[in-house]
């Protein structure tokens, strides 16, 4: 059975089309954290209005604080697969989003890198 190698053109095709996406899920994350806060802030001013029975007002803003928590809960979760699949892409290639990291174990000071570390226990 032959196996062949991908071309070295192939290779970083991938790698650009994976170092995009992440930056893609960075900033769709950043854009949707700003909507639903400025969505917020709209929503909180209205419900403070006389235009509206307390007993809505009081229903529509928990109904959207429970929104809130579970859409930010899920782009919490969005973000930990994009994070963890940096440091694996930084860790398998020498590279995260274009930068060049040191490699586990070496010696000398660490760069910046956006991605966290997650702990198991976490």
């Amino acid at each position: 059975m032959n196996i062949s190698q991908p071309s070295q053109e192939s290779l970083d095709r991938f790698l650009q089309a994976n170092a995009e996406l992440m930056r893609m899920g960075e900033a769709f994350r950043g854009n949707i954290d700003v909507a639903l806060d400025a969505f917020k802030i709209r929503m909180e001013a209205f419900l403070k209005s006389h235009f509206m029975e307390k007993a809505v007002a009081e229903m529509l803003a928990e109904t959207f604080y429970e929104f809130e928590r579970e859409t930010r809960t899920n782009l919490d979760g969005i973000e930990k697969i994009y994070t963890e699949g940096g440091q694996w892409y930084a860790f398998c290639f020498g590279s995260a989003l274009g930068r060049q990291v040191r490699p586990p174990g070496s010696t000398g000071p660490t760069q910046d890198v956006k991605a966290k570390t997650h702990s198991a226990s976490g």
